[in-house]
């Protein structure tokens, strides 16, 4: 019987998901019908698109595979890790994306890579998606050889033979798959760091140029980068909540019958919870397909 402590998190944890199923699977509606009515998506869409596919399934494999663990400590068999590392790095890379797709169209930066990028970044998007999705298949190789050489391969023999095969299963673990894991984490989030930086950098600049303009027409401009600059930080405040977590409960594993394991996995998805919400908010065409939803609940 799990503590009041515990089973408080669970539940908090359980909502926590619902929501963020709730708003990814509602931007997969709406992306969804545009693309089935016409047939294309414009680039930025495409991405949210995609974010929203791979948030969407890796809270539902973070929530089968939780309770399953919880309520099935002994069966191993279990390959719902493989799943979630492949929608887990979908949803780093496409996130990535995100961040360097904005970055590119509004930075005012004038260096030739900038201008090169900023008129082919469109046409760009579908390779970029796909060559993720390459990098996710490979992932879940990778994942699923692991679960096959720690769950599936045969003990026998006597006990120091067993003890010695742990060994290596651990030594394996901390020499090799962690590593990885690591490795394949930090990749798209210094890309997403440094796109960032960079169109903050832009913001900063051309709000610098602009007091040096007059008032007038020009304050609703300067709202519009402030505003977009405080989205920005929220936005890195949300994927390095994610992150960290992330790499610190891969670095000490927490079994999941503590109340530690409940409060962590609240905290690493606090982010997909909210920043759907965020995205429905400042995107126009998911704004617009609320207000109709609310407003005529059939319609939708």
């Amino acid at each position: 019987m799990p503590s009041l402590l515990l089973l408080l998190f669970m539940i908090f944890f359980l909502l926590e998901s619902m929501a963020a199923i709730i708003g990814n699977g509602f931007i997969i509606i709406v992306l969804g019908k545009e693309w089935v009515q016409c047939w294309t998506l414009p680039p930025g869409d495409m991405i949210l698109a995609s974010l929203g596919i791979s948030r969407f399934f890796l809270q539902w494999a973070t929530v089968l595979s939780n309770f399953y663990m919880y309520f099935f400590p002994s069966n191993k068999k279990l390959y719902f890790g493989i799943f979630w590392s492949f929608t887990n790095v979908a949803t780093f890379w496409f996130t990535t994306w995100l961040a360097v797709f904005y970055c590119v169209k509004i930075s005012s930066f004038t260096h030739p890579i900038f201008l090169w990028l900023k008129w082919r970044i469109s046409r760009y998007v579908p390779w970029l998606l796909l060559w993720s999705l390459v990098i996710c298949t490979l992932i879940c190789i990778s994942s699923f050889l692991k679960t096959y050489l720690v769950f599936q391969l045969p003990v026998t023999g006597n006990h120091s033979e067993k003890t010695t095969l742990d060994d290596r299963t651990r030594a394996l673990q901390m020499h090799f798959f962690l590593p990885l894991q690591m490795f394949i984490l930090l990749i798209p989030f210094f890309f997403f760091l440094v796109s960032i930086i960079l169109l903050i950098s832009s913001l900063y600049r051309h709000m610098g140029n602009m007091q040096h303009h007059s008032a007038g027409p020009q304050d609703l401009s300067m709202q519009v980068h402030t505003t977009t600059l405080k989205s920005l930080f929220f936005f890195l405040i949300l994927y390095t909540s994610y992150v960290l977590p992330l790499i610190i409960s891969l670095r000490a594993r927490i079994s999941v019958c503590s109340s530690q394991f409940w409060i962590s996995q609240v905290v690493i998805y606090a982010g997909i919870s909210i920043h759907p919400a965020f995205l429905i908010l400042n995107n126009s065409r998911l704004r617009r397909a609320l207000k109709k939803m609310l407003h005529d609940p059939e319609a939708a």
